[in-house]
């Protein structure tokens, strides 16, 4: 896949935490690809050393692409950080201190960071990041030592380029790494939120609403002081189901309704979980209690046309449903134990109907 086609497509996908990983490893990829190009002409007048240097980290950082292409991300990920760390040690001593290469030490610690989000077996991570926050102290002191106190490093004497043109462009690349590793981090943290929001608020065989879901649902309906209905619907016979063919064929049958139930959400009105084979059903303020019942009532009647599945046998299953107003005068588990209540008015009266 060529470059832009590779960008488009985790553009596309970027909502998974490992497209977002490498979406941000490709972009700045690119970047320092962009950037090798921009040194060799400048070397090209300055230093044939760091030329030949930045020629090579060029072919290199094209064979780190080719290899997080074939799926070889850590392999790639660590050559990048050893070929970016060894050619600042180089630019640092050859073009000198005041040029800024050592800046690059922000950049490439921050790229450290990314084991951490990068899903796989690794271990000990902390201490890679320990040794490297180190190495990376040290060795800033050593450069500086060998810039400032030896004759290893004497500097350009006579540089084309202004000396704080490049130091400025080393600055913002630096800055640049530190700002993108941030994004990414802001990112996935964000995402980590939604999904353990998710998690907290959804029921995981049904993936409709759970109880703390729905509370937090009615607690903001209440908020607005505007006239709702709700609902309990409880499936009829369920436990014969259970003992009769078994509690994975349970879990069918309410994932099946459940889909069943979703198709409320078309008319406003949300469904969820509120436990065992008990849905709470919650409508919005603009649907009003007449077109509340009837919408559940098609429901209820749908729901007992469908062949449900039961292992390898096909079963009938119906529906029961208490419907009450909610009285914003009471609290959530008394409205809901009023909606209970005309449920077993339901089942009391034969089953399969709407009540309230």
């Amino acid at each position: 896949m060529n470059p832009i086609a590779r960008l488009q497509y985790l553009w596309r996908r970027k909502e998974e935490k490992e497209n977002k990983i490498s979406l941000m490893f490709y972009v700045c990829l690119y970047l320092i690809v962009i950037v090798d190009f921009i040194f060799g002409y400048i070397f090209y007048y300055e230093s044939k050393v760091m030329l030949v240097v930045n020629t090579a980290c060029l072919l290199c950082n094209l064979f780190i692409y080719h290899l997080y292409e074939q799926n070889k991300r850590s392999l790639g990920l660590y050559l990048l950080l050893t070929q970016l760390y060894i050619f600042m040690i180089i630019a640092t001593i050859v073009m000198g201190w005041d040029y800024g290469f050592q800046q690059y030490l922000y950049g490439i610690l921050c790229i450290f960071f990314l084991p951490f989000y990068i899903p796989d077996n690794s271990k000990n991570k902390s201490l890679h990041i320990i040794l490297a926050g180190l190495l990376f102290i040290v060795t800033y002191y050593i450069l500086s030592y060998i810039c400032h106190y030896t004759r290893y490093s004497s500097g350009l004497i006579n540089p084309t380029f202004s000396v704080y043109t490049i130091h400025a462009l080393n600055s913002s690349i630096s800055m640049a790494a530190v700002s993108a590793f941030c994004i990414l981090s802001s990112m996935i943290n964000n995402e980590d939120k939604r999904k353990l929001k998710r998690k907290a608020d959804f029921d995981e065989l049904t993936t409709l609403y759970n109880r703390y879901g729905l509370n937090e649902l009615l607690t903001e309906l209440m908020g607005d002081k505007k006239s709702f209905y709700i609902a309990i619907a409880d499936l009829d016979h369920f436990k014969n189901v259970n003992d009769t063919y078994g509690h994975n064929a349970g879990d069918e049958v309410l994932q099946t309704l459940a889909n069943k139930l979703l198709e409320l959400n078309k008319h406003l009105i949300k469904v969820g979980r509120w436990g065992g084979e008990e849905f709470l059903i919650v409508g919005d303020p603009k649907v009003n209690g007449k077109n509340f019942k009837r919408h559940l009532d098609e429901i209820r009647e749908e729901i007992s046309r469908i062949k449900f599945k039961a292992g390898k046998k096909k079963i009938n299953i119906t529906v029961s449903i208490g419907v009450a107003k909610f009285n914003h005068k009471k609290g959530i588990e008394d409205n809901v134990n009023a909606a209970d209540n005309n449920l077993y008015k339901a089942k009391e009266t034969g089953r399969n109907k709407v009540v309230g």
